[in-house]
């Protein structure tokens, strides 16, 4: 008897079906471990008004839209077209209608003074332009008693990639380098002590602060350096902070140094979860 594809019965592989199924799963890698726990800290009541800063493709807005009801509305502000597109798509697949996405940035939110019961950020605010305003703009328009709970993930972050990366500029003697890459870290994971003094000064009293971590395993450096995560948030900023013309071989000798130090790869992400309340 020969051998033969299996039959998929009843199963319609179409056009559609391929759009259906990104709809389904879609829960961000990245995103995902931030996010959980961002969700566990909500308190959910109805008939509140949320936002949602930096909501990507949706997540966690739309989950947490989900969970709060139809009775609340929840607003999500994000600057970038692509995200509102696919959000758009996710609602109307999961026929969500108590979304309201705003195109635009978080320094100037188009919300009333105090109109707000619920402010959240899954690793949003790491990436705004102005965070003084941005937090300025999330005491305004907070109502008194309302939550607001934001997650970051730490200056740590990739820690032994940044090890081995600051190495290579030593040995190669780019001081200049050096001094952008540690701005760079800087500027995209500030000091927790600092993201914290920016709710105090906002108004914001700090309920808890709790701090998790993921690991993220490769097989090797290559491995590491191909992920789509780190195409499209990492390697493009990596780039800019260096010479055009060297980047190409700086990159190979930290894929070198990797893939001395184990044949397993492990790449720590840590974060923490800030959860406050307006006084």
């Amino acid at each position: 008897m020969k051998n033969r594809k299996p039959d998929y019965i009843g199963t319609d592989y179409g056009f559609d079906s391929v759009l259906s199924s990104s709809a389904i799963d879609e829960l961000p890698l990245w995103s995902a471990p931030f996010g959980l726990a961002l969700l566990d800290a909500v308190e959910y009541r109805k008939k509140i008004t949320a936002l949602d800063i930096g909501f990507g493709t949706g997540f966690p807005l739309i989950e947490l839209a989900q969970r709060l009801g139809k009775s609340s509305t929840v607003y999500g502000i994000d600057p970038w077209r692509p995200s509102h597109l696919r959000a758009k798509y996710r609602m109307k697949f999961h026929g969500i209608d108590n979304v309201i996405l705003i195109k635009g940035a978080a320094e100037e939110i188009p919300l009333k003074d105090k109109s707000v019961d619920l402010i959240v950020s899954n690793n949003g605010t790491n990436n705004v332009q102005d965070i003084d305003k941005v937090f300025a703009e999330c005491s305004r328009i907070a109502k008194r008693g309302a939550q607001f709970i934001i997650t970051v993930n730490l200056d740590a972050t990739f820690k032994e990639f940044y090890t081995a990366f600051f190495k290579v500029l030593e040995k190669r003697g780019m001081n200049d380098e050096i001094i952008k890459l540690k701005k760079h870290i800087r500027d995209k994971r500030p000091p927790l002590e600092e993201t914290k003094s920016l709710f105090e000064k906002n108004g914001f009293r700090i309920r808890k602060v709790v701090k998790d971590k993921f690991v993220m395993k490769f097989a090797d450096a290559e491995s590491f350096f191909s992920h789509s995560l780190i195409k499209l948030g990492f390697s493009g900023n990596w780039e800019k902070l260096l010479p055009q013309k060297s980047a190409a071989a700086i990159f190979r000798q930290i894929g070198k140094s990797l893939s001395q130090t184990a044949k397993e790869r492990k790449f720590t992400v840590p974060f923490a979860l800030i959860d406050t309340f307006k006084v």
